[in-house]
């Protein structure tokens, strides 16, 4: 089992992937985590209730760059005034978090991905985003769950042209991220024109019985965000 919740102390191997452990040596606890070749050691001095190995926004990584993800995919075009719904991936980054008394610590991101970043838009008004490509498939595609999780995105074409997609920006301040054996998110993009987009993520699994993820960004404790701001505008086109 590579995610779920886990007694303190533990000995967690991910069937071969990587391999976690919180072992107490004298009086403090020592966390190590091997994953490919990355090693990581830390020493922690108060001891917890509980151990959560979670999906968290994919945007963690090397550091906290930007909270913009883009996905870019194989064109698709969309009829006017229609919807569809479209399956694709985004990279898998797995968080740490340390638990006690209800209050969460983010002690640890890795990932099997390496991040690429991008510009979307112009160098004046435009904005950096973590950036992925993705295949595109009608039906929920077979993933490397350490390494991909799926998206299933509804576009949703409000005007009157047919308008080509080819990419879904998204701000990961509000990113419900759900998972059993595997990561997945689902949202809609509302299509005003081929310039100009809105994508939100909802809060919905993709199927039944799966559980939502514990978010970076309640761990990290950051408070001055927008909570209410659940959409990204994408002002710099959707092809």
């Amino acid at each position: 089992m590579m995610f779920g919740s886990f007694p303190w102390p533990c000995i967690h191997d991910a069937d071969g992937i990587f391999s976690i452990s919180i072992e107490r040596e004298g009086g403090f606890f020592r966390y190590r985590r091997t994953c490919q070749d990355s090693h990581v050691e830390k020493t922690l001095i108060s001891e917890g209730s509980a151990v959560f190995i979670h999906p968290v926004e994919p945007i963690n990584l090397p550091k906290e760059v930007t909270r913009i993800l883009e996905i870019v995919f194989p064109p698709v075009f969309i009829a006017p005034e229609s919807e569809k719904t479209v399956f694709l991936v985004f990279p898998v980054e797995i968080g740490v978090f340390i638990e006690k008394n209800g209050d969460y610590v983010l002690l640890d991101v890795f990932s099997l991905c390496q991040p690429k970043y991008s510009l979307y838009g112009s160098p004046e008004n435009g904005v950096i985003t973590r950036f992925c490509q993705s295949r595109v498939s009608d039906t929920v595609p077979v993933i490397d769950p350490a390494r991909e999780g799926v998206l299933q995105l509804t576009l949703r074409n409000t005007g009157r042209n047919w308008v080509e997609v080819s990419r879904a920006v998204f701000d990961s301040y509000f990113m419900p991220l759900y998972f059993d054996t595997g990561a997945a998110m689902t949202g809609e993009m509302t299509i005003f024109s081929k310039m100009i987009a809105e994508t939100r993520l909802q809060e919905q699994p993709l199927r039944d019985g799966m559980t939502l993820a514990i978010p970076v960004i309640q761990a990290r404790k950051i408070l001055m965000v927008d909570v209410e701001k659940k959409s990204f505008l994408m002002e710099h086109g959707v092809g």
